[in-house]
């Protein structure tokens, strides 16, 4: 497992990279990289770009600063609160899956 460099991404965030899908970057031109995330705290939404190589494990709302985390069986915190499952999913690679 490898953690994402500091400052790439957003602040709060912590992004796990998922071996399998860095293995797919040649086949991303029909994923969608855009993804309004929802915090089920407060319920701010926010537009974000999703990592394609990657799973969001950790995610802080912009409003209340809630810690989002996946639900179980969820890979990222996009598949959990997302309006779109992340890259890695929408190609059905991800290994991550917990």
């Amino acid at each position: 497992m490898r953690w994402a460099t500091p400052g790439i991404g957003s602040p709060g965030t912590v992004t796990v990279y998922c071996p399998s899908a860095v293995r797919q970057r040649e086949t991303m031109s029909a994923v969608k990289l855009q993804s309004i995330i929802t915090c089920p705290k407060c319920a701010h939404a926010k537009e974000e770009t999703m990592p394609i190589d990657a799973c969001q494990w950790c995610y802080e709302c912009e409003r209340c600063h809630a810690v989002l985390r996946p639900k179980a069986g969820d890979c990222c915190v996009f598949c959990s609160y997302g309006t779109e499952r992340c890259p890695p999913m929408q190609q059905q690679s991800c290994s991550c899956v917990r």
